[in-house]
């Protein structure tokens, strides 16, 4: 994809667009995060794996964590979602404080981590019948959350017999059934073709529109990111700490058609740019050589 054309400023807003971001920063804050920082210790010294993050989620807003390796995302997640403890620093959930785990937090990872003895509707009934909901009414609820996601044919079919897609809804619709406030996705489709990516990207937009839910994704794909995204939250790396939180203009409702377009490519290209400055000096990749060098090959 050629991005060296000259683009809008990213920035530039339809009237309609600019009346969204309005409408976004006066709904309730579901997610804050004042001056995270974690450390961890290791044989060489103590590393920092996130110095100071502050940022905020609106409710159902979809926002994306992006930046270079080693800026620290799926940590970033991890103890958003209370399975990792900061060093120092807050979360809140809609004004609460956050120590640990909870049920106002829902976690879908890039690994499908089903029961493999559990059927799709036994694994999306897990969670709720854990906390206690009678049987009848977490299988009625689990029909539901199938039927969302696409897979009422496939209720009673096992994780193994499913394609990798399939499974992802799955793990979503399990990680819905327990009616989370905020859902974090950390790289959730990373491990799926290109062409099962894209469909699943449109899927995780449709079930957006029709859920009470807000959803923070972490990503290492720019056109993922913009695609998908009220806003995009860019760190830096070593140690991660918050470069920009960029608005999206690009219209919804979103269809593939628009990578194409300006306004998407204009945005890519100020990310990229974010992770990959103008003029940073590149490491070359080393020269691995298993055979005698052929100049017929290149």
């Amino acid at each position: 994809m050629n991005t060296d054309l000259a683009l809008p400023d990213y920035r530039e807003q339809t009237p309609e667009v600019a009346a969204r971001f309005s409408r976004l920063v006066e709904r309730p804050v579901a997610l804050q995060v004042s001056h995270l920082t974690k450390k961890f210790e290791t044989p060489r010294g103590i590393i920092t794996a996130l110095d100071d993050v502050s940022f905020s989620v609106h409710k159902r807003e979809l926002l994306s964590v992006i930046g270079p390796s080693g800026c620290g995302k799926s940590t970033l997640v991890r103890i958003l979602a209370g399975l990792e403890s900061p060093t120092s620093g807050e979360l809140r959930v809609y004004g609460e404080p956050v120590s640990g785990p909870g049920a106002d937090r829902g976690m879908v990872f890039q690994g499908y981590t089903l029961f493999p003895w559990r059927t799709v509707k036994e694994n999306v009934m897990f969670g709720p019948q854990m906390s206690g909901t009678p049987t009848y009414i977490a299988d009625s609820e689990a029909r539901e959350w199938i039927e969302l996601v696409g897979l009422s044919k496939f209720e009673n079919a096992y994780p193994h017999q499913l394609s990798g897609g399939m499974k992802q809804r799955v793990a979503i619709a399990r990680a819905l059934a327990n009616q989370p406030r905020v859902l974090f996705m950390d790289e959730p489709f990373g491990a799926l073709d290109a062409q099962t990516r894209c469909q699943m990207q449109s899927y995780l937009l449709e079930i957006w529109k029709n859920v009470d839910i807000t959803i923070v994704f972490i990503t290492h794909d720019l056109d993922e990111a913009v695609f998908l995204s009220d806003r995009i939250l860019v760190l830096e790396a070593n140690p991660g700490r918050v470069n920009e939180v960029v608005q999206v203009p690009v219209p919804r409702p979103r269809s593939s058609t628009q990578i194409f377009d300006p306004t998407f490519l204009g945005v890519r290209k100020h990310i990229d740019n974010l992770i990959h400055p103008p003029g940073q000096e590149q490491k070359e990749a080393p020269v691995l050589r298993h055979a005698i060098s052929d100049p017929d090959v290149v």
